[in-house]
């Protein structure tokens, strides 16, 4: 599967790769993720990607951060995509963080450094780990004219 106009694909193999080894089934898992044995095996072939509804899910289920059962298209568009992948609006991100969405979109797009306040904010709303927020927003220094 291609990469998405969203600039994420799943890694099938390794949701297969962390069910296996945690001996859990296709039909087990589908059950706690609220889904389809069928669409499981569509993940793991790479053939579809789950929706903001399962992606969380899936990994806190397998043990792992969202980011990692996902390839970006862009590695610094990871907050962007991290942000989509589990259903966000800027909006509602800059509402949780407390912030005009203006300074949200100037974090997301590398224009500023994330803020440190902001860190167990966004690892509670996108229910990942410190480490996955730290590295979702890199900060890039403006070129030199």
């Amino acid at each position: 599967m291609r990469t998405g106009a969203d600039g994420w694909r799943l890694r099938g193999w390794l949701v297969a790769e962390l069910r296996q080894a945690r001996g859990i089934p296709q039909q087990v898992l589908a059950e706690e993720v609220g889904c389809s044995r069928s669409t499981v095996a569509m993940w793991e072939a790479a053939n579809q990607r789950p929706g903001p509804r399962y992606l969380p899910r899936l990994a806190t289920r397998l043990g792992v951060s969202p980011l990692d059962l996902v390839e970006l298209a862009d590695p610094d568009d990871t907050l962007r995509v991290l942000r989509r992948l589990l259903g966000f609006t800027q909006t509602q991100v800059a509402q949780a963080l407390k912030v005009a969405v203006s300074t949200y979109c100037d974090v997301e797009r590398g224009r500023q450094a994330l803020p440190e306040r902001w860190v167990p904010v966004l690892k509670a709303l996108f229910n990942t780990d410190e480490r996955t927020v730290r590295n979702s927003a890199p900060f890039k220094k403006p070129k030199k004219r």
